[in-house]
């Protein structure tokens, strides 16, 4: 067992408030190993937000000075798959958190987009076999005369619900709100676009899995 699965495993199943629940939201992969006794679990995976854009000062036309704001940064994809487990103890499940998406500075002037989170099933021993999840990130939100927010990232792999982060709302700064899942959680939500600076960076995205005994 590696070191991050042991940590998992240790933190996910050791009784409490915490006993069955891994709930990640730091960039980066890892893996757990289904607990042991546990009867299903549900599994919930947002993926990053993207960056705002870049807000500077312009004119419409000679002499008729304006700000263009930027826009905001598009909101990370939902998926959900509900499993009921029966001697399953101990089989590996993989996971990747997404990054945010940064920012636009006054080079890059769009966001940049939001990571993609992802749950698949484990590759050695004995497998534990899922449908992979994969949740994308949004979008990074555009500069220019219409703040237009970044697209949201879409979603596929869940068997209860894909859904499409929110975004692509014209002359909108405001950075696209996370889909809410399970006790209205969220994540990935778009970065907000600079007024006349950078944008902000959107939010990671998430995996969270609660098992059932």
């Amino acid at each position: 067992m590696s070191g991050a699965t042991l940590i998992a495993f240790i933190n996910g199943s050791t009784g409490g408030a915490g006993a069955g629940v891994f709930d990640f939201s730091e960039p980066g992969a890892g893996l757990i190993a289904i607990p042991v006794a546990a009867l299903g679990v549900t599994i919930e995976v947002w993926g990053a937000g993207g960056g705002g854009g870049y807000g500077f000062f312009g004119e419409l036309a000679p002499g008729e000075p304006e700000v263009f704001p930027g826009g905001g940064g598009g909101g990370g994809g939902y998926s959900k798959t509900v499993l009921v487990l029966s001697g399953d103890d101990g089989k590996i499940i993989n996971y990747i958190v997404g990054t945010s998406g940064p920012g636009a500075t006054g080079f890059s002037v769009i966001g940049g987009p939001g990571g993609f989170s992802n749950v698949s099933s484990g590759t050695s021993g004995t497998p534990y076999i899922i449908t992979t999840m994969t949740s994308n990130g949004g979008q990074g939100g555009n500069s220019g005369q219409v703040a237009l927010q970044g697209a949201g990232g879409t979603a596929t792999g869940g068997d209860t619900t894909n859904t499409t982060g929110n975004g692509g709302a014209f002359f909108t700064q405001t950075g696209a709100t996370g889909i809410a899942g399970d006790a209205s959680l969220t994540a990935g939500a778009g970065g907000d676009g600079g007024e006349l600076n950078n944008g902000d960076a959107g939010l990671n995205g998430r995996v969270r899995m609660v098992f059932t005994f």
